[in-house]
């Protein structure tokens, strides 16, 4: 007879788990295939079959509480191993603390048969830390009756956490056996069903560095121009997703926005783009994708300026930053209302009314002012609009229930204008 399996960690410390895609940044819910790598290393330990973890070699449901976690610097630790005796400053690490509204998450794998599941538990049962060594847990097999997985594998999920598939456990015995490092584990895409609402207009951001910061105030205007350089590489068969409009004329709604992403949020931040390019409707094919990326990557220069691949990997030129489930968003770009505002009709409902019509629920509460709520953005004094008729407006926006991103609103959310992140409490 099968049944499922739910296993719960408890964390007894806060959790030190570092994204394996930002280091600097701690990684929430703990990725399944930590904990497949825990329950194989405990089954050696322990001297127990490991071989009835192939029934877990698939990705599990996850019930996991909502997580916080701030940028964790760079800090420098002794190694093990001196290669000479000259001075060496020690190994390079980022050790991001994650702070769980609840300390304990639960994995559930259904359909085990009732053999493997005696002999999975009693591995579990014996893991004592996640992760790294410090992050100690107390784990526990649990009745699956009364709980309710939050986080589901689904391919059309913004959130993307490493998971065992099929033939892991034998990838992970071949690199130990050849003194290896654990091979990276498949990359699922998961979904929170807490989030009711998400503004699933955007699938992906697609973005080159320029080489030399670039003034945030005229982002528009590069949003234009790259553009015009993504539209001269492109299929003339599909240029109706760059252009927003088909070959006969009428306007093709189904199309990207232009992306001019501000460097902000931070004690160093002045508000200078930190990429160029653009955000991928949700529905687009893998055809259209490639073509896109294709036309990009051909970009070296646009005006003078220097484009490239970003090889670091910021945080901030990731989807992930600014699609993450919020109840209170911030304008990092300023917006540009769809009309002037009046004394019965305020800035403030005309964002709300703008809110609603990408089908997102009216926000409990605007405010709005001259400055972001993000340390470095450019206020609206300085900011360049493409229509210089245009109000525009920094606002901090609240509602009630979590909000998934990306966010972009008002007149000029095509080019650049009304980027909203996510604000952490």
């Amino acid at each position: 007879m099968n049944q499922t399996l739910a296993i719960q960690f408890e964390f007894l410390v806060k959790p030190k788990l570092s994204s394996p895609f930002s280091p600097e940044w701690g990684e929430w819910p703990p990725a399944p295939d930590r904990v497949f790598q825990a329950l194989v290393a405990t089954a050696a330990e322990t001297n127990q079959d490991m071989n009835v973890l192939t029934a877990l070699e698939f990705p599990p449901e996850i019930l996991a509480s909502s997580a916080s976690c701030e940028k964790a610097p760079l800090r420098y630790v002794p190694e093990n191993f001196r290669r000479t005796n000259a001075y060496h400053q020690g190994a390079s690490r980022y050790l991001p603390t994650v702070h769980p509204q609840n300390p304990v998450v639960t994995y559930f794998w259904h359909n085990i048969a009732h053999d493997n599941y005696e002999k999975i538990v009693a591995i579990a049962e014996n893991i004592t830390h996640l992760g790294r060594a410090s992050s100690l847990v107390h784990v526990r097999a649990v009745s699956p009756d009364g709980l309710a997985p939050n986080w589901f594998p689904d391919p059309n999920g913004n959130d993307a956490l490493r998971a065992p598939t099929k033939g892991r456990l034998s990838l992970l015995q071949e690199a130990f056996n050849h003194h290896l490092r654990s091979p990276q584990a498949s990359v699922i895409s998961y979904s929170n069903s807490d989030i009711k609402y998400s503004n699933e207009r955007w699938k992906e951001l697609m973005v080159l560095r320029p080489s030399n910061g670039i003034n945030g105030r005229f982002a528009t205007r590069w949003a234009e121009r790259i553009r015009s350089s993504i539209m001269s590489y492109m299929d003339p068969n599909i240029l109706s997703i760059v252009s927003g409009h088909n070959s006969d004329g009428s306007i093709n709604h189904r199309h990207v926005a232009w992306a001019a992403i501000p460097n902000i949020g931070h004690k160093y931040s002045n508000g200078s783009i930190l990429g160029l390019g653009c955000w991928l409707p949700h529905d687009v094919t893998d055809e259209e994708c490639g073509e896109l990326w294709s036309a990009l990557t051909q970009i070296t220069a646009t005006d003078g300026e220097c484009l490239e691949y970003d090889n670091n990997d910021l945080k901030s030129l990731q989807i992930k930053s600014w699609s993450r489930p919020s109840k209170c968003w911030g304008t990092v770009t300023p917006i540009a209302l769809d009309r002037w505002p009046k004394k019965n009709y305020p800035a403030e409902k005309i964002i709300a009314d703008s809110i609603q019509r990408l089908g997102l629920p009216r926000p409990k509460s605007i405010t709005c002012s001259s400055f972001s709520e993000f340390q470095g953005a450019i206020d609206t004094t300085r900011y360049e609009t493409r229509k210089r008729n245009r109000q525009l407006v920094h606002a901090r926006i609240e509602w009630d229930e979590l909000i998934g991103g990306p966010l972009l609103i008002g007149a000029e959310r095509y080019f650049g204008g009304g980027l909203c992140r996510p604000i952490t409490e």
